[in-house]
């Protein structure tokens, strides 16, 4: 997935509009510190939120959301 960075935005926005409106004001931070990860982002969102969704005990932080893991073959970790 390679969207240009305002459908990137675009996407995060929609994404929190369902799931935690009150996120959509880091959407532009994500944009700016993972902008060829788009893939990774959606992929953890998606799980954060699932968790979220299954046990109400899960609380989500900007930290939680800003801790994309590194790619598996980055070397960073």
């Amino acid at each position: 997935m390679k969207y240009p960075k305002d459908l990137y935005e675009q996407k995060l926005n929609e994404f929190f509009d369902r799931h935690d409106p009150e996120k959509k004001s880091i959407t532009k931070e994500i944009v700016a510190r993972f902008p060829e990860r788009q893939e990774e982002v959606f992929n953890h969102l998606t799980a954060l939120y699932a968790k979220r969704e299954g046990t109400e005990e899960f609380v989500i932080t900007n930290d939680s959301i800003l801790s994309v893991p590194t790619d598996p073959n980055s070397g960073v970790g």
